[in-house]
This record gives C-alpha cells, structure tokens and sequence, in this order.
C-alpha cells in the first residue's frame, strides 16, 4: 500500500462507524465503502484511487468549499461524518502530510449556520434509566443552552416520551435497553437519530465530575442540581459524547438550567398538535401554526424563545404579570 493510503487505513479504524471525509489538496474524499454510500447519498461519481502494487479502491470526493452543502445530505440521510484535516502545510511537508480527525460531525452536534434553522434549537439529548428516576440532559451546542431533570420512572410513557416528541432533539443518546424505548415513543418521520452508548458513561459520580469541571464550579447547589443522580448521569454522558466528537474545549458552555415542570403548564405533544401551536396536525409544518402568526421575531434566538413560551405556558400569575411588565416596558421605551 502507498504511504497515504496506509494513513488512511489507520485513521479510518479509529472510526469504523463513520463516513471518514479524508482531505487531500482541495478535495475531500472517501474510500472503499465510504466512497460507495457518497456516490450514492451525495449524487456524485464512484471512481477509482490507486492504492499500490498495482491495486484500486473506490473513491468519490468532493470541493472542500462545498463542504457544508454535502454535509447537510449526509446528516439528513443519517450518516455521522468524521472530518479529516492536514494538520500541516503540504508546501512545506516532509513525506506524507500529517493528517487527523478534528471533528465528529453528528445530527445533534451540527453547528453550521448553513445547515441549522436559526429559528429551532438543535438539541443533543441523553436520557438515564434508574428504578424511581429517569434522567435527562439535552444540549444545543449551537447556543450553549443546557438543561437537566428528572421524571418519575413510572410515568416516563407520559411525562419524558411528551417531553421529547415536544423537544424534538436531533439526536439522543442512551444505553441499548433505554433506546429501544425511545424509538417507540417516535413515529419513523420525526424519530431522531439514537446512538447507543455503554453503561458506565452514565456513571453519576463522573458525570458530577465532568459537570463540575465544564461550569468551573465547586458545587451544583447554586444552578439546583445537586443530588439529581439520573440527570447527573445523563448530563456526564453528553458532556463525554462531546469531547469525542468536538475535540475541543467548549467554552461556551458556562450555564446550567434545571427541568422545572411545576412553573409552567404541561402540554402534552398530542395536544400541542391538536391545538396546531407550533406545527400543523396534518404534515407537521410551521406554516398556518399560532407560532406563525405570533412570531414578528427579528433574531433566531428571539424565535426559539418564542417557541418555548408558546409550548410551556406559564402558569403562575407572579410571573406572567412580570414577563407583561417586561414587555410593556420595551414598547414603551
């Protein structure tokens, strides 16, 4: 095998369940069976790459400016993506370019403005099973939003399956015998991609751990999440998927939101569709939804806030009058 090719091969193996996009030049490209889904899911050629002793693989690649374009296509078709870089100028390169995966593209881990719609979050979910609790965590690495909670393990059919078909995450993750609830809990049109992860990544002390270090605090007593071991659990588990996948530290992850039921009204998906708040009951689109008639918003962040007022009212007095008062002022001034 030629040098390059046998780079490949070694960072490929490190990825076996992903479609590894490998730049060369001006190009990424994709090998072997890779190169056969590309072609395929992408609408692009299948063509051949010498590989040494007179040997061939299948390849297909693409501009590496059309990125984004292709990237949408694979997600959508619910492939994950590792993007392979040079990590050195080919100029100036002795031998082969040094080259590397600098990140794991996932549905619930996209942040390309390109792709994303600014105006729904684009949430990463975990959920953790125990005997009187379930633990859930969910992200939007986008933003920066993070939320936790907790649901009484007897009623999760109810409470979490409405709490995530009104979430509608891009991607969850949970262990093997957790996912196949999930996937029942969707019809096949707006499940969401479920990625099975191992037990101990949902290990409470861990996740406490890993908590602690992302927020940069000593303890969870000031955001309310201190002693809610599931959601801990499932909170360790997205922040470990992350590390994998983004390869980098994330910043902008500083804040912390606790699940808070009680402060607003629960509406469940069936009535959310019933009532058409935010997507229609027939094809579940924007368009026609109370949501489309409200929304005068100028900013995506103003949109998804917009969204979630809509879909969990508030249901103390206190807090409504505060929020008019709020309003009121801006109009005013």
């Amino acid at each position: 095998l030629t040098p390059m090719v046998r780079q490949y091969n070694r960072i490929k193996a490190q990825y076996p369940d992903v479609i590894l996009m490998f730049r060369l030049g001006d190009f990424y490209e994709m090998f072997n069976e890779d190169a056969r889904i590309a072609a395929q899911v992408l609408d692009i050629a299948l063509t051949k790459k010498h590989c040494g002793d007179g040997g061939t693989m299948p390849l297909a690649g693409i501009p590496y400016h059309a990125l984004d374009a292709y990237l949408a296509k694979l997600i959508k078709a619910g492939y994950k993506v590792a993007i392979g870089e040079q990590l050195e100028d080919p100029k100036t390169a002795k031998g082969v370019v040094k080259r590397d995966v600098v990140r794991v593209v996932t549905p619930g881990t996209l942040v390309e403005s390109d792709i994303l719609d600014e105006k729904s979050n684009n949430y990463l979910a975990a959920l953790a099973a125990g005997k009187q609790r379930w633990g859930m965590a969910y992200v939007d690495l986008s933003t920066g939003r993070f939320v936790v909670g907790e649901f009484d393990a007897k009623r999760i059919g109810d409470d979490l399956a409405s709490e995530l078909l009104t979430l509608r995450p891009s991607e969850v993750l949970a262990t093997p015998d957790v996912a196949g609830r999930i996937r029942g809990w969707f019809d096949s049109q707006g499940a969401p991609a479920v990625t099975e992860r191992l037990d101990e990544e949902f290990d409470v002390r861990e996740g406490q751990r890993r908590l602690l270090d992302q927020l940069g605090v000593a303890s969870l007593d000031g955001f309310g999440a201190e002693g809610m071991r599931e959601a801990l659990g499932a909170a360790g588990c997205v922040l470990t998927y992350l590390e994998e996948t983004q390869k980098t530290i994330l910043e902008h992850l500083k804040s912390l939101e606790i699940h808070s039921p009680a402060e607003v009204m629960i509406l469940d998906y069936t009535t959310q569709r019933g009532l058409e708040l935010v997507e229609t009951f027939h094809g579940g689109d924007r368009t026609g939804t109370l949501l489309s008639v409200l929304d005068q918003t100028l900013t995506g962040m103003g949109a998804r806030m917009l969204r979630r007022w809509i879909v969990r009212p508030l249901r103390s007095r206190e807090a409504i009058e505060r929020r008019l008062e709020a309003v009121d002022n801006l109009v005013a001034d």
